[in-house]
Order: C-alpha cells, then structure tokens, then sequence
C-alpha cells in the first residue's frame, strides 16, 4: 500500500489516435515510480463466444462496450493503495484472457481512455483531467497505424469501423465530453502543455503550491 492518504487521480481522454497513451506514458516516465496508468480499453467486455457475424456488429466507441463497474472498483482500490488484477483484453478475437495484469498503487494514478470523461463514476474520482484535441485526419492516420501494428486489424476493418463506429461515437459521446475537461490541450497548437501539465502534478506530489 502507498504510505499515507488517497492518490492523486488525472483523467485523459480524446479521441481514437489523439495522442491518450502517449501522454500517459509520457508522464510516468518523467515521474519516476510515481505513476500508474490504468487504461479504458483493459476493460472491453467479453465478446469471445460470438460469431464473426456478430463480432462485426461489436461497436468498441459506444459507452456499453466498457464494464464499468469493474473499472471504477479497480480504480477507487487503486487510490486507496491496494493493488488490482485488471483484465487483458486480446483485440484480434474480442476475447479477455485468462491472465490478468496486476498493477501496483502509485501517487499518481492515470486513467486514460476515450468515454473516461463520459461517464460521471469515474469523473467523480479524478482530481484533475485533461482532454486531447488534434485533427481528425491526424486521428485516423496515428490509429491505422496502431491498429495494423499493435493490435492485427488489417486497413480494410479500420476504416469500416472508423466510418461506422469510430466518428459517429466521437461525435456523439467523445467531443462532448471535453466540456468536463479541467484542461483542454489543443496539440498541434500548444506544444508546451506536457511540461506545463508535468509541473503542475510534481507540485501537488510534491505537496507545493500550485500555480495554475
């Protein structure tokens, strides 16, 4: 368990390729067993008995494809510093797998994914949040990318779903949700806004002042 008191919580989301997970990772890194990051997308539910027929009706975007129950009551066992077993999600067959990942509590919990400004559960256990906008076709190339790389989607089922489920969802649910947002980082207009942010939490850790 962590020494003393509730961890510091710092919601990231934005859209599919905005640039979530790098961040995320950007500022563990800099802050040095510090941070942990909990991810949206550990906790798809289990579609592994399905069809493919109906696999291809599976809607990733949409706020029901999460189990969040399970996700706020890691997360809430997280700030207060016991160590969860999250799930692991295999993209390629829709399955969660029989392992799990254990992730141990930190000062710094970073909960990163695209609904995690949607869902008012999980707003209520941040303490500060940030939301990612960057240009659509910046988006679409960064997650083709992704998706043919990392997650063995192959060009022709990333771009149906990024017609059918990814922009729709986005319009509906995503971009909506910056409005709840304690800071909006425009990335391609504010390249300062990683350190910016950075300093900020090293001083709420740090238990200093804050200037912002």
């Amino acid at each position: 368990m962590i020494a003393a008191g509730r961890a510091l919580c710092l919601g990231i989301a934005g859209g599919s390729g905005s640039g979530k997970s790098w961040l995320a990772h950007h500022i563990k890194q800099k802050l040095v067993g510090q941070a942990v990051i909990i991810c949206q997308d550990w906790y798809y539910r289990h579609n592994g008995r399905l069809s493919q027929a109906e696999s291809l009706k599976l809607n990733f975007d949409h706020p029901r494809a999460i189990e969040l129950p399970l996700f706020c009551a890691q997360l809430e066992a997280l700030r207060q510093g016991k160590a969860v077993a999250a799930p692991v999600y295999d993209y390629a067959t829709h399955a969660r797998l029989k392992r799990r990942r254990r992730i141990e509590p930190a000062p710094l919990i970073i909960i990163e994914g695209l609904l995690v400004l949607h869902e008012k559960r999980l707003r209520e256990l941040m303490d500060y949040s940030v939301f990612i906008q960057s240009p659509p076709d910046i988006r679409l190339a960064r997650r083709i990318r992704r998706d043919t790389i990392e997650r063995r989607v192959n060009l022709t089922e990333t771009l149906r779903l990024y017609e059918h489920c990814v922009r729709p969802m986005h319009e509906r649910f995503i971009q909506p949700s910056a409005a709840h947002a304690t800071w909006i980082w425009r990335q391609d207009e504010d390249r300062r806004f990683p350190a910016d942010l950075l300093l900020t939490l090293e001083r709420r850790l740090s238990g200093a002042p804050l200037t912002v």
